[in-house]
């Protein structure tokens, strides 16, 4: 879960920092990524809740002192000029990515506990997939 915690800490401020780069000239993509920003934050404290429930006060793992970069946007292909939908889309390439990312991790667990972890955690990048769809549909009509 430290590993998890880590890559969601990431993703928040991957968001934070595109919102800050497309700035102020484009208010609706900015607003976009830091409603982003906020979802990733509010999982991560969703996943801090789960490690205190199932851990308690155990020490975290090294986890968050390695860049994950699972969510991680290419920045050098986001456009100065960059679109709602070209920001939505950067949003669902990143939850693909890290729902992908614990699919291929489950075929390399061998506890039960942690294959669960794993797949819900699959689950939640799968509804967070969803969610971006919705709204970009809002946004298309």
């Amino acid at each position: 879960l430290d590993m998890a915690i880590a890559i969601e800490d990431e993703a928040q401020v991957y968001y934070e920092q595109l919102a800050a780069w497309v700035g102020d000239t484009k208010k609706e993509e900015a607003d976009f990524f830091r409603r982003m920003a906020t979802r990733e934050e509010r999982h991560r404290d969703q996943i801090v809740d789960q490690r205190q429930r199932l851990f308690g006060d155990a020490p975290t793992s090294n986890a968050a002192k390695v860049s994950w970069a699972v969510e991680m946007p290419d920045f050098e292909k986001v456009p100065d000029d960059i679109t709602l939908r070209q920001a939505f889309d950067i949003a669902m390439d990143a939850e693909t990515r890290a729902h992908d990312f614990y699919a291929e991790a489950l075929d390399y667990v061998t506890d039960d506990k942690v294959a669960d972890l794993f797949e819900g955690l699959r689950l939640a990048d799968a509804e967070h997939q969803r969610l971006l769809r919705e709204e970009m549909d809002r946004y298309q009509k």
